[in-house]
């Protein structure tokens, strides 16, 4: 009996580890499997969240932009002389001399409303305009012994005037005379300021035409009589004056003060109507404007 059961004992034990270690490879490589599962099942880490940054290149909320904005001028020439220069060769004649000079037409109240539109945001601007002008032009007189003699516009014919002495008398000293020719303008001017956020401050400068129609003219003399103080008598009339006038302005100034030049591109009277040597009279003035707004 013992001879039997040993060798029954060894076969079961031969029989059980050899199959344990088959057991064991499985169990291993089934739980590989299912962790390799489990792993590929999980989901992937999520990639890290971008950090936020500021881009100053498209968020200029805190950037301060200029305000460039058109703008409304009121100007006034409140200091101005105005002149005659002649181009001819004098061959018809010269014309009476004028005062450089005058206190009594020094203080202007030539004005003008100017409109700035700004030229693509820049420090130009286009700038058109309506006013009001005068041409003044004091006489000079002429010594005549004792006396001192004034001319005056005298209008002879329809189609001539003439500059004629004014005669003094005993009882009538004559002091003063000269010619006022009043204008509407139109205006059209280019202008450049240095400030572009505030054009009425630092250095500006402008050049512009001017075409002015003639509203009207007078002849102004001052006399005593009688030996009474100083009188005054205006005559009105065309003295055959050209009905308009263009010109070149330009002008220079430092914020709502400035100087200012214009040179007139007609002549003073119609061709052949007026005074000798007249023709080729052209007016050129000379001033100080202050822009109140």
């Amino acid at each position: 009996m013992k001879k039997k059961i040993i060798p029954l004992l060894f076969f079961f034990l031969a029989s059980y580890v050899g199959y344990a270690a088959p057991l064991d490879d499985a169990a291993s490589a089934s739980a590989s499997a299912s962790a390799s599962a489990s792993a590929s099942a999980a989901p992937a880490p999520a990639a890290p969240a971008p950090v936020p940054t500021e881009n100053t290149a498209n968020d200029d909320s805190d950037i301060y932009l200029s305000s460039v904005e058109n703008y409304l001028s009121f100007i006034t020439d409140s200091v101005r002389m105005d002149y005659l220069y002649n181009l001819g060769d004098n061959s018809s004649g010269k014309f009476h001399k004028m005062k450089k000079i005058d206190w009594n037409s020094l203080l202007r109240k030539d004005m003008a409303f100017v409109y700035a539109i700004r030229i693509n945001q820049s420090r130009f601007a286009l700038c058109p305009g309506i006013g009001w002008s005068s041409l003044f032009y004091p006489f000079a007189g002429e010594k005549r012994g004792d006396e001192t003699a004034y001319p005056t516009l005298k209008r002879k014919t329809k189609s001539h005037t003439d500059c004629e002495d004014l005669d003094n008398t005993s009882d009538k000293k004559y002091a003063y005379s000269a010619i006022k020719i009043s204008f509407i303008d139109l205006l059209l001017r280019l202008r450049f300021n240095s400030v572009l956020d505030d054009p009425k401050a630092g250095f500006h400068t402008w050049l512009g035409v001017k075409f002015g129609f003639r509203r009207s003219a007078s002849t102004i003399v001052e006399y005593k009589e009688f030996g009474d103080s100083a009188a005054s008598c205006v005559e009105e009339g065309s003295f055959n004056l050209k009905p308009y006038a263009w010109a070149f302005q330009a002008g220079v100034g430092y914020g709502r003060f400035g100087l200012t030049g214009a040179f007139y591109c007609t002549s003073l009277f119609e061709e052949k109507q007026g005074p000798s040597g007249s023709d080729s009279l052209k007016p050129f003035s000379l001033g100080i404007y202050v822009d109140l707004l």
